[in-house]
């Protein structure tokens, strides 16, 4: 979609129903997917979902050595600073749900139920009027958190949910479609919008995350371009 700078929230239809929430799997994913959104909605909440930190003596991980850290605990402890000071950028606040990274552990998919439970508690406490979750493509943990973020939507009626393309795992062909075909066969549907989003904070809050910049490969104007949303519903018969 094509990024605008962003009108008076009060005055802009194009925006989703305010309270908002935005679901990120790891402490990078809401800005790198959703921080024109963010930017153009201040005072939303960003749920990050795997925030724990590795068990002491944790092998350092390819990713982690690629982000230029030589420890789990140090990568970790780098990454809060930078979602801070990201979040702070575009005017949200976060809150952690306390999950390991998959990188960090061989049973991560045995989280799954636990990950549902706190998140609904977590979004039922928030009352959020729209909530923007990760379609979910390719990373495991992207798949995890949207699959639960799925079944809490139906428990939370009269909220507008959104889905944000994955960035930039969102970039690999046909993942996209891939997803959406899946969620369809669920009985959910996927309309394409058109979100107003803030394009000069999202590059701005994007240069927070360094060291991912680092393992990416990529520049945070780079990593801007990409914001697309999707209206989830159940078709003709949903009412959120």
């Amino acid at each position: 979609m094509d990024l605008a700078q962003a009108p008076n929230p009060a005055d802009d239809p194009s925006l989703p129903p305010s309270p908002l929430v935005v679901i990120s799997p790891h402490l990078d994913d809401a800005v790198l997917s959703c921080a024109g959104l963010l930017a153009a909605r201040p005072g939303s909440t960003v749920v990050t979902v795997f925030t724990a930190r590795a068990p002491a003596q944790h092998p350092l991980t390819d990713w982690d050595r690629r982000c230029g850290f030589d420890s789990a605990d140090a990568a970790m402890t780098c990454r809060l600073a930078e979602d801070r000071e990201a979040l702070g950028i575009v005017g949200a606040v976060g809150r952690e749900l306390g999950f390991l990274d998959c990188q960090y552990t061989a049973t991560a998919d045995q989280d799954g139920p636990q990950i549902t439970e706190r998140l609904f508690h977590l979004l039922a406490s928030l009352a959020p009027a729209s909530v923007a979750m990760p379609l979910g493509v390719f990373h495991c943990d992207h798949e995890r958190v949207s699959d639960a973020a799925l079944m809490i939507r139906a428990a939370l009626p009269g909220v507008a949910w959104f889905g944000y393309e994955d960035v930039p795992h969102c970039e690999r062909p046909g993942v996209v479609q891939a997803r959406l075909s899946q969620l369809l066969a669920r009985g959910v549907m996927a309309t394409p919008v058109r979100l107003t989003v803030d394009a000069a904070s999202k590059a701005r809050a994007i240069q927070a995350y360094a060291s991912q910049l680092k393992g990416l490969e990529s520049t945070a104007l780079e990593l801007a371009v990409h914001e697309t949303y999707w209206r989830l519903t159940n078709g003709a018969a949903d009412t959120d």
